[in-house]
């Protein structure tokens, strides 16, 4: 983990140097998050995260346009802190986590005049974000480490990231991020979905299945609103 912030901080000083002269956009916004459950087993979907539902999410960061082509298609980096997570079971179970998202996305814009103020857009990319905080609730879990006096039965409300089966999440992740919206003048409008293509869940959690098991999948999935200001309209 301190490896990928270490990258991230190179990734800033980097970007920051090349987009000195093109835009720099700061937002905010918010949205609703969930996890999809893939597995052909259904009783593990009846038994771990039944009735899987979304809960709300925020998001803010740092937007880098890059120009390719003036007033038409840019390189986008982005700089995000955002939350995940998910709400099961009548929402007696709930994950929240607090992530570092970082999108790269080729963008186009259309304006509606040659030199305009008002434009459309839509991007698309990749992105790859780090869990680094979480909390969780079990309403069943904390019940009944409540009554047991053997000390076998434990519950944290801090989440663990990591691979090991004690562990709740994977902390790294990576997906698909795509935006549209409308801007005006040094303002910026969009609708932004995130869908994650990694498996959630820490990767020895299953180590001992056979070979050809079905292993269920944990994946994210987000939609957003946010509103952006940009120092520039290049």
């Amino acid at each position: 983990m301190k490896r990928f912030f270490t990258i991230i901080g190179f990734f800033i000083f980097s970007f920051t140097a090349v987009y000195a002269q093109n835009n720099i956009g700061i937002f905010v916004g918010g949205g609703v998050s969930n996890m999809r459950m893939i597995s052909d087993d259904a009783s593990f979907n009846e038994v771990i995260y039944k009735d899987m539902t979304f809960m709300p999410a925020y998001y803010g960061g740092v937007n880098f346009e890059n120009i390719l082509l003036e007033r038409q298609l840019y390189l986008q980096f982005g700089l995000q802190a955002n939350s995940r997570g998910f709400s099961a079971n009548n929402d007696s179970v709930t994950y929240f986590i607090h992530n570092i998202y970082i999108p790269l996305e080729i963008k186009y814009k259309y304006f509606f005049s040659r030199r305009g103020e008002s434009y459309a857009f839509a991007s698309a990319g990749p992105y790859v974000s780090a869990s680094y905080k979480g909390t969780k609730s079990d309403i069943a879990a904390e019940e009944a480490a409540a009554v047991d006096t053997t000390g076998l039965i434990t519950f944290s409300k801090e989440m663990k990231f990591g691979k090991l089966a004690s562990d709740d999440l994977e902390p790294i992740d990576f997906g698909i991020h795509a935006s549209v919206g409308y801007g005006y003048s040094y303002i910026q409008i969009a609708y932004n979905f995130s869908m994650g293509l990694r498996n959630m869940f820490p990767s020895l959690l299953f180590a001992d299945e056979e070979n050809g098991a079905d292993i269920p999948k944990l994946k994210n999935m987000s939609h957003s609103i946010t509103v952006g200001f940009y120092f520039t309209n290049k």
